[in-house]
């Protein structure tokens, strides 16, 4: 009987032991940040734990999408919780006592504010087109005083429809109505013609229209028709008939040059020679917007 019972005694010992050694249950905050206006959680918001006394912050979490958040105390004592998140006024709440092994349950509504950003200053060099223009010579002839030239600036306030309405408004050209089709006219220097004839087309610098100047069966240099590596053949080459209109719209289009005589015409794009006698219009487009006229 003795012996049962030092053996209870043993055990209850050995239980009281294990409770002494048992590690305290830590303190802890916890609860749900939402919303003031709609009541709806707040994700990604910042909760910290900051020691009352010598206001260091001991604790900080973000919280779930659930707007929950669960901040531990490194021990019992005195703390103040502040709440951040972009978007949202701040705020900070408290002193909240903590004793040892407590839970304390708390709920944060933030009112939304309009977020207010520094003024943003954004620098950048001219837009591609225009330097496309430069690079190309536009404004360099545009300097010379030699022929017309229609900037992107005019463009943009004509809201044309149709590309002949454009050279139409220039001083020195005509339109000449085709079946269904207007056809550009310049008073140029061909006297064969009355001085008033179909002038050279150029698309980006390639020859889209020939115009009325060249023989018909040579080329560019005056070669038999056969050798046509100098025109461009998708837009039908130095076939007149092609309407100006059914290869370019006035959307994309960004400049516009044009030489009424030979005498005006630029070196690149013929200069003062016998194909370039019913004059010159010179079209820049947006880089891929030319288009083949079915």
């Amino acid at each position: 009987m003795a012996r049962r019972t030092w053996r209870h005694l043993g055990l209850a010992l050995s239980l009281t032991g294990l409770a002494l050694v048992a590690p305290a249950q830590a303190q802890e905050v916890r609860g749900r940040l939402l919303d003031l206006e709609t009541g709806l959680p707040i994700g990604g918001g910042i909760v910290s734990l900051i020691a009352a006394e010598g206001g260091a912050t001991v604790a900080t979490v973000e919280t779930s999408p659930d707007g929950a958040y669960r901040l531990k105390a490194p021990g019992p004592g005195t703390y103040h919780l502040e709440v951040r998140r972009i978007g949202y006024q701040g705020w900070m709440d408290g002193p909240i006592i903590l004793s040892e092994g407590q839970t304390q349950e708390t709920e944060f509504r933030l009112p939304p504010i309009a977020l207010q950003l520094d003024p943003l200053e954004v620098t950048a060099p001219v837009d591609r087109m225009r330097n496309v223009l430069h690079r190309v010579g536009f404004y360099e002839r545009q300097r010379s005083s030699f022929g017309h030239f229609v900037t992107p600036e005019d463009i943009e306030a004509r809201r044309a429809q149709r590309t002949t309405d454009i050279l139409a408004t220039i001083p020195g050209v005509r339109l000449s109505q085709g079946i269904g089709k207007s056809r550009i006219r310049l008073r140029g220097s061909l006297l064969s013609f009355g001085g008033d004839c179909h002038p050279r087309v150029y698309i980006d610098g390639l020859i889209v229209i020939r115009g009325d100047s060249r023989p018909r069966g040579e080329d560019l240099m005056g070669l038999p028709e056969q050798d046509r590596s100098t025109e461009i053949e998708q837009f039908g080459g130095s076939k007149d008939e092609i309407a100006l209109d059914d290869v370019v719209v006035p959307n994309d289009i960004e400049a516009i040059e044009v030489y009424r005589s030979a005498a005006q015409v630029p070196a690149e794009f013929g200069g003062g020679s016998r194909v370039t006698q019913c004059g010159v219009i010179v079209i820049w487009t947006h880089p891929g917007s030319v288009r083949s006229p079915g």
